[in-house]
């Protein structure tokens, strides 16, 4: 039987946010998905059922915003670098149909016309801010000029004579007559803020603007006078408004601010229908949003997603995930339940292997990235950059409120079955019993890793000098014992198998070597196929296999009944494949930079 994998679901990142900045949900015109963007991923996503979600990895920097064409055949999606990829949605492969690159800079928005022909792109650049062009052959129609600053958003309306209108950092609205598109009016005196969206209605009679003012400008579609300014009623946004986004009978305007709370507004009475009050934290600021059908989205500065009830004025769903790249990863116990730690301190746990929806840890947390994660019999244990170790109850799901602080920067912490806790710092090796510290061991060496064997017997640490020390565990203390050298690179990960028979010992050059522990004989040596550092290395529950991950973005599943044989898993994770364990002894969840968690079938 051959060796082979399947993928089984996608547990998607957050959306990619920053603090004063428009977030733009891509809506999809057969009502089906909805789209955002991380990193270098553009993820689309079931708006009714979230769990299921794909992702477009094909972009060489930070994608910015992605937009469905009218016809849903395509999605054309932008980039910090100024370039654009059009590909194709109706297949899973995606298939690449035009790549421009028409700014120099960040683009900040992509809008279609009506017809799927014609797009703008606006943004950041050197020679112009906005340009007009044919989708399949790039050529110019038209000229998006009149702004002297970074333009924010732009809108085309959805019926003839076309029109559009963009936004801008120079605290300016922009009109174009169509097509070709040429400028025709600016509205320069009514904004007193970067001007943050632009978004005609579905019937294209009216377009309205928003800003960090907090004002929200209502205009003629046809001519681009204004018609009326919504935000002079007393109930209006205390603070800068980020997305707009019209009602699908064009009789409405959802609104996302920075005052915490989105407003329903209806057009004709000039007013306030109804508030979602989403929080009273930074976190809880409001960057975007989105209106298709029924769906009301909303999205935090936190990267939540809030699915809004029109009919009650409350959240009816927060989808949340992960924003930063994802670092550490540990299960908890026997049960499918495992744990995830990132890049900016947040730690997720995800209760269902097949529902792919996490809550967050409560309580007071880390500040800064998760170095490494353990379980015991009652506990998550962490350690972070922030020079600390803490604890996550359970059955509570929330910090329990106790931390231990290092000299060294910890590295990796693992646990043992009477839930002591070894932590190897840059400069140390510390024993945590009961909560405190039980002893340390000054080293002479920098620890990048360390494993404790299955009988407790024995503590082994990867170090930068190539070389792992092993010493012997009386419960509290450790006595140095003996070194492998037969690496030929710093040792990033180390691990025992269940049986304690073989412990794997991965490295910078590559390589994976695995070795007999009684007779430290090196047992095998054909585990060579990663091209990169090796980050991570997990034993399945029968020991017959292991998974490593590496810098390569891949992620490998190795044999030891037949060690020439491998399960390869190219470019699992853009950019970097951070962790991988076994959730059974035929099902891996690995983790990596892009923010998301995969699960994979095996079969041997």
């Amino acid at each position: 039987m051959s060796y082979t994998y399947s993928k089984k679901h996608l547990f998607a990142c957050a959306p990619q946010t920053t603090r004063g900045h428009s977030v733009k949900l891509g809506a999809d015109p057969k009502g089906k998905n909805f789209l955002y963007t991380n990193g270098r991923t553009v993820i689309i996503r079931d708006i009714e059922h979230p769990e299921l979600a794909s992702a477009y990895t094909e972009h060489s920097s930070q994608v910015t915003v992605a937009r469905y064409s009218p016809s849903g055949f395509y999605i054309c999606s932008g980039d910090a670098n100024g370039n654009i990829r059009i590909w194709d949605t109706t297949q899973e492969e995606h298939i690449l149909k035009s790549e421009y690159r028409p700014l120099s800079d960040k683009i900040s928005d992509i809008q279609w016309d009506s017809e799927s022909k014609r797009i703008i792109v606006v943004g950041d650049g050197k020679e112009k801010f906005g340009h007009a062009f044919l989708f399949d052959t790039g050529s110019s129609v038209g000229n998006i000029t009149g702004h002297s600053k970074v333009i924010n958003a732009c809108a085309i309306r959805s019926k003839r004579p076309f029109r559009a209108v963009t936004c801008s950092d120079d605290m300016t609205i922009n009109f174009y007559n169509g097509v070709p598109y040429k400028f025709n009016r600016s509205h320069n005196n009514l904004h007193t803020g970067f001007v943050q969206d632009v978004s005609y209605s579905p019937n294209g009679d009216l377009f309205a603007s928003a800003g960090s003012d907090g004002k929200i400008f209502v205009f003629d579609g046809n001519t681009g006078d204004v018609k009326c300014e919504l935000s002079t009623c007393s109930d209006n946004h205390k603070g800068g408004i980020y997305s707009l986004n019209w009602s699908p009978d064009s009789t409405q305007i959802l609104t996302s601010s920075g005052d915490c709370t989105v407003k329903l507004w209806d057009v004709e009475s000039q007013s306030v229908k109804t508030t979602f009050n989403i929080g009273k934290n930074i976190n809880d600021q409001q960057l975007g949003n989105l209106w298709q059908n029924d769906w009301l989205l909303s999205v935090s500065l936190g990267g939540n997603i809030n699915y809004l009830d029109k009919n009650t004025g409350s959240i009816s769903k927060v989808l949340k995930g992960h924003v930063k790249g994802i670092t550490s990863i540990c299960k908890s116990g026997k049960s499918e339940t495992f744990y995830t730690g990132s890049y900016d301190g947040r730690i997720c746990k995800w209760d269902d292997a097949s529902v792919g929806e996490p809550s967050y840890i409560e309580g007071a947390g880390h500040t800064n990235q998760i170095q490494s994660m353990t379980c015991t019999d009652s506990t998550i244990e962490s350690i972070s950059m922030d020079n600390s170790n803490k604890s996550i109850d359970i059955s509570t799901n929330a910090f329990t409120g106790s931390s231990i602080n290092f000299e060294g920067l910890p590295k990796t912490i693992v646990s043992n079955k009477s839930n002591d806790l070894i932590v190897a710092t840059s400069n140390e090796i510390v024993v945590i019993k009961n909560k405190s510290i039980a002893s340390k061991l000054s080293i002479s060496y920098e620890a990048n890793t360390v494993d404790i064997s299955p009988d407790n017997s024995e503590v082994a640490v990867g170090a930068a000098d190539n070389k792992v020390y092993f010493y012997s565990f009386d419960g509290t203390n450790l006595t140095a014992k003996d070194t492998l050298e037969q690496n030929r690179g710093a040792v990033t990960a180390i691990k025992y198998s269940p049986n304690g028979d073989l412990i794997a010992v991965a490295d910078t050059n590559r390589t994976i070597y695995v070795f007999d522990v009684k007779e430290r004989s090196l047992k095998y040596n054909q585990w060579v196929f990663h091209n990169a550092r090796v980050n991570s290395i997990n034993w399945s529950e029968d020991g017959l296999h292991a998974v490593s991950t590496s810098l390569d973005t891949g992620v490998i599943v190795w044999s030891t009944e037949k060690p020439m044989k491998k399960i390869q898993i190219k470019n699992a994770h853009q950019e970097n494949s951070t962790g991988a364990i076994f959730l059974d002894n035929n099902t891996i969840a690995s983790v990596g930079q892009d923010a998301c968690i995969r699960i994979w079938d095996l079969k041997y």
